[in-house]
């Protein structure tokens, strides 16, 4: 059992999709494209995870209201950019659902079959005569090979499209793909970027055990992001398996189909996810932040969360200074219970604090590990067996 990468693949590239990404002009002065569609030929189990701020967008509420009603027959995703939907009252969920119903009139599938995302500005409504005459085009141009054009059409402040697909071997004989889209950058004050990102698989997948694929594969990708330390009112990612390919159906989480389903996943979530934090970056650095040593999974989070919201530390670092203090002050920040005299770090591969207190280190090697495009930084509580791994960046303008 493996997975390989298709290069010239994209989220049309599994068996039975559909595609496009059209302009209607959503976006002020651009041409740029800004309807993206997704259609699955047959019924789709779906499984998603949404924002966790208390301010969600319409498109979110009514993604999740679809979901509570249809959760093994779904057929579309339908995102725009340009205005986010977001701060927008009734008349925001009212025109959400418009657009929802305007997909299933124009691919005739029933009610409840289409989800739908939004990104762009908050507080702005849709525009809807656009939209309108957008979701007609939108569908009479999806095709098998449209799924550029649709990763294109969800970016807002995003310099290029996020894409990946691999190509997965469950058993001798049978195959099933993975596509992924994503679009997500930094935040753009004072307006928030979204985070949004569609899969598609051609596998079989009981609709309950690719819920519990997703949840793992986002818990360890799109939530160890940490870019700006703030939610969309619309982030979301939503994964759609239609079961077209030629192999068996994935029921049991203890098969080896499963596990290989889930690595592939899991790889797939990661990769987008890093794609997202380096377009954040742009000309910085990317922050790779390990706390090991942890007694627990919350522990080690919340301490590496506090490092990549250190806007000191992401100045320091921009500048390519070891500044090691400010991750120092960061680690007592995090109103987490600590053993200070235990805890080490490491800039690169150079320690500089050991059992609590500054250390003698090499300064010539230190300035090295943080003058690259890309820097590790490693806390070790020496508490217990927890590692995770948290992705930042150095965008940040002081």
């Amino acid at each position: 059992m493996s997975h390989t990468i298709f290069d010239d693949g994209h989220i049309a590239s599994p068996t039975g999709y559909r595609a496009t990404g059209i302009s209607c002009g959503l976006k002020d002065g651009s041409k740029a494209r800004d309807v993206a569609l997704v259609y699955s030929l047959h019924p789709a189990n779906v499984a998603a995870m949404f924002t966790t701020s208390l301010t969600k967008a319409a498109p979110v509420f009514l993604s999740q209201a679809i979901l509570s009603r249809n959760r093994d027959a779904m057929r579309a995703i339908l995102i725009n950019s340009g205005q986010a939907n977001a701060g927008t009252g009734q008349p925001g969920l009212t025109d959400a659902v418009e657009c929802a119903k305007l997909v299933t009139d124009e691919l005739e599938i029933p009610r409840d079959g289409v989800l739908v995302m939004s990104t762009g500005l908050i507080g702005v409504p849709l525009p809807m005569q656009k939209m309108r005459e957008g979701i007609k085009r939108a569908v009479s141009e999806l095709d098998s090979g449209g799924g550029r054009r649709a990763a294109v059409a969800m970016l807002t402040t995003d310099s290029r499209p996020k894409e990946r697909v691999l190509r997965l071997q469950l058993r001798e004989g049978q195959r099933c793909t993975l596509a992924g889209m994503a679009k997500g950058t930094r935040m753009i004050h004072p307006r928030l970027a979204t985070m949004l990102c569609v899969i598609t698989t051609d596998a079989a997948v009981e609709q309950r055990l690719l819920q519990r694929a997703l949840q793992h594969s986002v818990s360890y990708s799109f939530n160890r992001m940490n870019v700006d330390g703030e939610a969309s009112p619309n982030d979301a990612v939503i994964m759609l398996a239609n079961g077209a390919a030629d192999a068996r159906p994935i029921n049991d989480p203890t098969s080896r189909e499963f596990t290989a389903f889930q690595s592939a996943l899991d790889v797939l979530c990661a990769d987008l996810a890093q794609q997202i934090v380096r377009d954040a970056a742009g000309s910085g650095k990317i922050i790779h932040i390990y706390v090991r040593g942890a007694a627990d999974e919350p522990t080690a989070l919340a301490i590496a969360d506090k490092i990549a919201q250190s806007r000191s530390l992401r100045s320091a670092l921009r500048r390519g200074m070891p500044e090691w203090g400010a991750v120092m002050a960061a680690v007592g920040s995090s109103s987490v219970e600590l053993r200070p005299e235990l805890i080490d770090i490491r800039l690169g591969s150079v320690r500089v604090l050991h059992e609590g207190a500054g250390t003698p280190f090499d300064m010539t090697g230190a300035l090295q590990a943080v003058s690259g495009p890309e820097i590790e930084i490693t806390v070790d509580l020496n508490l217990g067996p927890v590692e995770v791994h948290v992705l930042s960046c150095t965008w940040f303008e002081d």
